[in-house]
């Protein structure tokens, strides 16, 4: 498969998986293999069901959550794109009572970094802005200069 065939791939995932929160597309467009570098409570590597375990979390949080691809970037076996995911937080989200904030217009970016081998992604790398996130809904203060210790003089 060439470039051409993974871009496909990824388009199908964002627009299928996280879009329409269609988890089935999980199973068929990611290896049973898979392994997700990315934050999992705890810090280790996900594999194929805690991916699809994290969606859900963020469905359930953000159940209008939309991600647009900003950019797409296909050499050999990698893709990567650059996402901006938004939603208004109506459900539970990693242990954040819902606050009932509409889209506020700053969507959450970040990358994921895709690798994919006969149709199928074996491994990924994904980070995002969780501090801006948390920002947006009020979990932190949007100035955190007041949180950084005094300068000795």
């Amino acid at each position: 498969m060439g470039a051409t065939d993974n871009k496909a791939i990824v388009r199908r995932i964002i627009d299928e998986a996280w879009n329409e929160q269609d988890l089935d597309v999980i199973d068929e467009l990611y290896s049973e293999d898979y392994t997700g570098h990315w934050y999992l409570p705890g810090g280790e590597d996900s594999d194929r069901e805690s991916l699809k375990a994290f969606m859900s979390d963020v469905f359930e949080g953000f159940p209008d959550y939309e991600m647009d691809i900003e950019f797409l970037i296909a050499e050999d076996d990698l893709v990567t794109i650059g996402f901006t995911g938004d939603g208004s937080h109506e459900g539970e989200f990693m242990g954040i009572p819902p606050s009932g904030s509409e889209p506020a217009g700053t969507p959450t970016p970040g990358h994921i970094t895709y690798r994919i081998e006969d149709g199928q992604v074996v491994e990924g790398w994904s980070t995002w802005d969780a501090l801006g996130l948390l920002q947006g809904l009020g979990v932190l203060p949007e100035d955190l200069s007041a949180m950084a210790p005094a300068a000795d003089d």
